[in-house]
């Protein structure tokens, strides 16, 4: 399983180190897209490769400027998805870099030839990724079930070593859908007092069990939760973080918001806005009370808000924004993934960078990120690396 590290302030020698390291990998990334294809993936010659990559980044995303930190979380449905990162007439290998994350929907129910992704679907899949992509991180993101037959189970990859960190969707549809799994689960609510100690309570469920099982122990825990306008996504995010505190630092745990509708909605700008507010939560507490009018005998209510402690403050780097696009958009659809066009997806990255965000969580098909790859913003962000052979999957020079 791939570890936690760092980017500490360094000398000269250790930037060179790690661009060393990057180039290598890169080169190793290329040698394997070329050969063995069709093999069968080799658990033994994954981890060998995975020793010549580069440090991991501390959260989701690395530090540095927008297009340094800019880390596509890219949807896996199924092996077809698997194919076209994988296999040389996918022809998108080319534009992954080591600091991308694949994330597995373990709650995808099946469709014609693929099946729903239960647990033992879920390995295979992980399994052929690492054999290509040995410097990747690999998340699965799981639903609220209990029943481990079923899609969407909530440990999905706790005991898979290619899987780096579990994240549970959290949302209303899976939450209402997991009661007939869960004895005693109440209703969906969305009122935040009453909503946040349940999410609390399901953040330390998951955590402890993930950390009582032997290969899930090494492996982060997060939320992908739904986006609620009345939500305090900070201050889920300070919890996520203690759950992840038993791995060894203060601000580990991952997050990645479903802004879907903020970018269907308000394009560009709006998403913009969305991710300042997002800063703002990473960054402040945010008091509402009753404050004194000058010269009037009465009292209205204020929100004010105070910089958070240092050991408080969640890490931006953890902070993933899902796009939801389509190759075919339907302006009439109230679904993002169905009305935002792979245009508008890549004009909503610029304005979040500027506001501190790196990960994106593209959850989209394969079709529609071509699409996205092609479009001038991510094109730069992503440009296709060089090729070796003719190999139009593999990965080549990074210049």
């Amino acid at each position: 399983m791939a570890g936690i590290a760092s980017h500490p302030e360094g000398s000269a020698s250790r930037r060179t180190r790690s661009a060393i390291a990057l180039i290598a990998a890169i080169v190793l990334l290329a040698g394997l897209l070329i050969a063995g294809r069709s093999a069968a993936p080799d658990p033994a010659a994954a981890a060998k490769a995975s020793d010549a990559c580069p440090a991991l980044p501390f959260g989701l995303a690395p530090s540095g400027s927008g297009p340094t930190r800019f880390t596509m979380m890219i949807r896996i449905n199924t092996q077809g998805n698997v194919d076209t990162y994988t296999k040389p007439d996918g022809g998108m290998g080319n534009r992954i870099r080591p600091q991308d994350i694949f994330v597995l929907n373990t709650r995808f129910g099946g469709s014609g030839a693929f099946p729903a992704m239960t647990p033992s679907v879920a390995a295979a899949l992980s399994a052929n990724l690492r054999a290509v992509f040995p410097c990747n991180r690999i998340i699965a993101l799981n639903g609220l079930s209990l029943d481990p037959t079923l899609a969407g189970y909530a440990f999905t990859g706790i005991d898979d070593p290619n899987i780096y960190a579990l994240l549970t969707d959290y949302e209303q549809a899976d939450w209402n859908a997991s009661r007939s799994t869960v004895p005693g689960r109440p209703p969906w609510v969305e009122n935040f007092a009453k909503a946040f100690p349940l999410l609390r309570g399901w953040n330390s469920t998951f955590a402890s069990t993930v950390a009582a099982n032997p290969v899930g122990a090494g492996k982060k825990t997060g939320l992908a939760p739904q986006e609620v306008s009345s939500w305090n996504y900070g201050q889920i995010a300070q919890n996520i973080d203690k759950q992840n505190a038993r791995l060894g630092a203060r601000h580990l745990g991952p997050q990645s918001v479903q802004t879907q509708d903020a970018c269907a909605d308000g394009a560009g700008p709006g998403f913009g806005t969305r991710a300042k507010n997002l800063r703002l939560q990473y960054n402040f507490k945010f008091i509402t009370k009753k404050v004194g009018v000058k010269g009037k005998n009465k009292k209205v209510r204020k929100t004010i808000r105070l910089p958070l402690h240092k050991k408080a403050k969640p890490n931006m780097s953890n902070l993933g924004m899902e796009i939801s696009f389509t190759d075919s958009p339907e302006a009439s659809s109230s679904a993002a993934i169905l009305s935002t066009s792979a245009a508008q997806a890549a004009a909503c990255v610029g304005p979040a960078l500027k506001q501190g965000g790196g990960a994106f969580f593209f959850f989209a098909s394969d079709d529609s990120m071509r699409l996205l790859f092609q479009q001038p913003q991510i094109n730069a962000l992503r440009p296709a690396q060089a090729v070796i052979s003719g190999n139009t999957g593999g990965v080549g020079s990074p210049h």
